[in-house]
């Protein structure tokens, strides 16, 4: 705060006496303002070596020559404050930046909208005061001054290379390169933790060097393993390897008793979330600044990679359905589209199984909507069992799911819908606190044809389900590729024939009758044979 007898002088260009009177009066008794026409021949300069600060309507910035704009930009004894008016476009940051404007205010003014702006310049000028001690100091000598320019320009490169992406394994793939700029690094590891309420254990992610033998494979998991649970305080209960991109030398990476280990931890807020492991030689001694800029560059990660899980889990919880934790429909069509892109790039098979509960009004109308919330999470962890990492499980909507199936026939999708089918008509699942109802599903089985658009693959889905459940439900129906009759009775006979028509083929091809099924009674027909 200064001194009312000797007040800071603040620089207005152009303002208008209503704005310049408001500036002064919320600046404080501390601030007197200095208004000057805009064709003053000198302005806004800075005195006794301090930093002042201006307040410039955009509309009068626009109007100066370009000359006098740029010689006032290279004018570091000032620092600018932009003023826009109510109708002017939002500019962008960069724009503000560029214009040498350390921040921006938008009328109408306010006394926090100044004081906030005061506070910001004094905040750059503590800055800029510590930056020029620093430099100050470095011109003392000539080989500091060098390392440390080098090593700012390595705590930009740090920086703007960890922000430029959202994936933790790139991140600390480009921290890797980065990091040799600094120290002769030979690996780089990392591990991440999570806690639950339900767990007193943590759940770990090991980031690992990509080119391991299985026995320093081993002992890198060991290390980041007990260098989790040494730093968390907590055993890992379960946890997952990530492969970090290969170096281009493509060379084996040794254990981590072929050198030295250091072990950084990643805080943010004060939380610790997970630490860098690197390696080294086993005789490196760092100087002091390189201490200080590792430091700093681990800070700089460690935001980069919190914001990095942060995003992921959003991106999860916005592509997750509530309540059963699977994809939900916004997430299913998206990846449905790309499937079947990928599906006529390749002409690989693509499959679809929509899959709905029977008589479900009758269990959320008989033993109230909790219960019935609970057999959709029963249901969706029935429906993961036997996909394989490349199938996509869903909730559609309502009591209806859908699986997508890549690289599956039909006759496969087929096998492991009616698979689903007797694992839910088999399943006693729990009412409150009890356990006792049964429930049974029918199934809409479809490949996609040659040409087939996403919105193909689904109504001949749909269609097959729909059949399905107006021939007595609890039963699986596969859909033609070509599409499918008027739903009906004759509709049902018609896929009866032609599922016999596929099994007199299968049989003809040598399979037995333990690999090909008929008709299942009480259960419309089904394919019970062995994928191939």
């Amino acid at each position: 705060m200064h001194s009312t007898e000797h007040p800071e002088t603040m620089w207005g260009l152009g303002l208008d006496q209503a704005s310049a009177a408001f500036i002064e009066t919320a600046a404080g008794p501390g601030y007197a303002l200095r208004n000057l026409p805009t064709d003053a021949a000198a302005w806004m300069r800075g005195s006794e070596g301090r930093t002042q600060a201006a307040w410039v309507p955009w509309d009068v910035w626009t109007s100066l020559p370009k000359s006098r704009r740029q010689a006032s930009i290279k004018d570091d004894g000032v620092r600018r404050i932009l003023l826009l008016d109510e109708e002017a476009e939002l500019l962008e940051t960069e724009q503000v930046l560029a214009e040498g404007f350390v921040t921006a205010v938008r009328a109408p003014l306010t006394r926090f909208k100044v004081r906030d702006a005061l506070l910001r310049l004094r905040e750059m000028e503590s800055l800029t005061a510590d930056l020029r001690r620093k430099t100050e100091e470095i011109t003392l000598e000539r080989e500091l001054l060098v390392r440390k320019s080098n090593h700012l320009s390595f705590l930009n490169r740090v920086l703007s290379r960890a922000t430029a992406s959202l994936d933790p394994a790139t991140i600390l793939s480009k921290a890797r390169s980065d990091l040799r700029f600094l120290l002769p690094l030979t690996a780089l590891g990392a591990a991440f933790w999570t806690r639950s309420d339900s767990d007193p254990g943590i759940s770990a992610e090991l980031y690992m060097p990509c080119l391991l033998y299985p026995p320093e494979s081993e002992e890198w998991q060991q290390t980041l393993i007990e260098g989790a649970e040494q730093k968390a305080g907590a055993k890992v209960s379960e946890y997952r390897q990530v492969c970090l991109t290969p170096e281009r030398n493509r060379k084996p990476v040794p254990g981590p008793s072929a050198g030295r280990m250091v072990l950084l931890p990643l805080s943010v807020g004060g939380e610790s979330f997970g630490f860098l492991a690197l390696m080294t030689d086993k005789g490196l001694r760092l100087a002091r600044d390189q201490v200080q800029t590792l430091n700093a560059c681990v800070n700089h990660l460690a935001l980069a990679l919190r914001n990095a899980f942060l995003y992921r889990q959003v991106k999860i919880q916005a592509d997750r359905d509530g309540l059963t934790k699977i994809g939900n429909r916004r997430s299913f069509e998206e990846r449905l589209s790309s499937e079947v892109a990928r599906h006529g790039r390749y002409d690989q098979p693509l499959s679809l199984i929509l899959v709905d509960l029977d008589h479900f009004k009758t269990v959320n109308d008989t033993h109230g909507h909790p219960v019935g919330d609970e057999v959709l999470r029963d249901m969706a962890l029935l429906l993961g069992e036997g996909l394989r990492g490349s199938d996509y499980p869903a909730r559609y909507g309502g009591e209806e799911f859908v699986v997508i199936l890549p690289h599956t026939s039909r006759e496969q999708a087929a096998l492991l819908a009616e698979r689903l089918r007797q694992r839910v008509a088999e399943r006693v699942f729990r009412t409150g606190a009890k356990a006792g109802l049964r429930i049974t599903v029918s199934a809409g089985v479809a490949s996609l044809a040659p040409g087939g658009t996403p919105q193909d693959l689904v109504f001949l889905a749909d269609q097959a389900l729909y059949v399905a459940k107006n021939s007595g439900r609890n039963r699986v129906v596969l859909a033609e590729a070509q599409g499918l009759p008027r739903p009906g009775e004759d509709l049902a006979a018609n896929l009866d024939e032609r599922l016999d028509e596929g099994l007199d083929k299968d049989l003809a091809a040598g399979l037995d009758k333990g690999q090909a099924a008929g008709r299942v009674d009480g259960q419309g027909n089904v394919l019970d044979r062995a994928a191939s």
